[in-house]
Formats: C-alpha cells, sequence, structure tokens
C-alpha cells in the first residue's frame, strides 16, 4: 500500500476529525507538552477540536461564514487549501475548558497563553496572524 492509498483509505470518509493520528506525527510529542503546560500555567484544560478537516468540510464552513457575514477562515477548500485539508493534517484547532465542564471558554484571554507556548514549541499561532483576523483555537507546525 503506497502513500496514497493510505490517505485515501484515511481521509475517504472524514468529514472533519479530532484524531491525531490524522495529523502529522509531531504533534504526537508536542501536543501532550502542550496540553500539559497550558492546564498547569492557567488550571484549565485545552482539548483538540479538529485535526484533519476534509476540503468539503472546510468550503462547508467558508460558505456558512460568508452568509452569516462573518470571517472564519479564507480558505474555501477548492481553490485555496487550509493546512487542516492536507494529510497528514499540519493544524490543530484546540479549545480551553473547566475541567468536568463540556463547555468551551471563548474569552480571548484564555487564548494567550496558548500563543506563549506555540512560540515555546517553534509553532504558528493564528493569533498572532496581521491585520484583524485572528484565528486564536489555531496551531500550526511551521
Amino acid at each position: 500500500m503506497n502513500s496514497q492509498d493510505i490517505e485515501s483509505e484515511f481521509t475517504s470518509k472524514t468529514y472533519t476529525s479530532r484524531d491525531l493520528r490524522l495529523s502529522d506525527p509531531k504533534w504526537l510529542e508536542i501536543w501532550p507538552q502542550i496540553r500539559d503546560d497550558y492546564g498547569c500555567e492557567t488550571g484549565l484544560c485545552l482539548e483538540i477540536s479538529c485535526t484533519y478537516r476534509s476540503p468539503k468540510a472546510q468550503n462547508d464552513i467558508w460558505k456558512m461564514a460568508a452568509t452569516k457575514g462573518i470571517w472564519l477562515t479564507d480558505f474555501d477548500g477548492i481553490e485555496k487549501l487550509s493546512v487542516h485539508n492536507i494529510f497528514p493534517s499540519k493544524a490543530l484547532d484546540v479549545y480551553p475548558h473547566m475541567a468536568g465542564k463540556i463547555m468551551p471558554i471563548w474569552d480571548i484571554d484564555v487564548f494567550e497563553p496558548i500563543g506563549k507556548l506555540a512560540e515555546k514549541y517553534g509553532l504558528r499561532w493564528g493569533g498572532n496572524w496581521s491585520g484583524k483576523k485572528k484565528d486564536r483555537p489555531h496551531l500550526e507546525l511551521p
């Protein structure tokens, strides 16, 4: 089985995933460290909301945001692919929450430590993107 077959096997029926196995293997080492460091620094938990996202899912997000007049992404999944849309995914989207609670915390302040951890581990953080468009849940391998 070649790499194309492996990619097709994993992604053909996947719309969107939180499974780290669909991410670049570097995330297997980096993610636990970031999650643990974040918890120690903030007292909050950090979870993955997305690793691999199919181009179809990307396009659905892009269209939904456009119909609501909001910005979520510059990548439509058709003409412009996100790093979530390649296999294995180079990006993770994350969300903070309190232990034992399912609800994410979307307060901008709880994302700031993620930016510091991204810098510590040599990652790109969507909260550092230039201009007004910020994607604070987004972490990306360089």
